[in-house]
């Protein structure tokens, strides 16, 4: 966003969330976060919790102020968390 001044506001900002944690199924080059589950050893789930999920969301809205928020959902095939959790992430946005 630009003010008539041409200052940007300073609430725009972006963030890349990842609700299914380390794990992810895909094996980009280029990726950062490769093998990162071997940080977690031991743990089976890295879905983000319902609670929060919704606490994410409500807080991301509530700090953007603006006309258009953004949300983006990083991390693998997003249908690897299921069809249903992001149905879910779309009624909270």
């Amino acid at each position: 966003m630009t003010s008539s001044a041409g200052a940007t506001d300073p609430r725009e900002f972006q963030i890349f969330a990842k609700p299914g944690g380390a794990i992810c199924n895909l094996d980009c080059d280029y990726c950062y976060y490769l093998e990162k589950e071997r940080l977690y050893p031991g743990v089976r789930s890295f879905r983000m919790s319902d609670q929060l999920l919704e606490r994410y969301i409500s807080q991301h809205i509530a700090a953007s102020g603006g006309a258009v928020i953004r949300f983006s959902w990083h991390g693998g095939e997003p249908t690897s968390l299921g069809v249903d959790y992001f149905r879910k992430i779309v009624s909270l946005q």
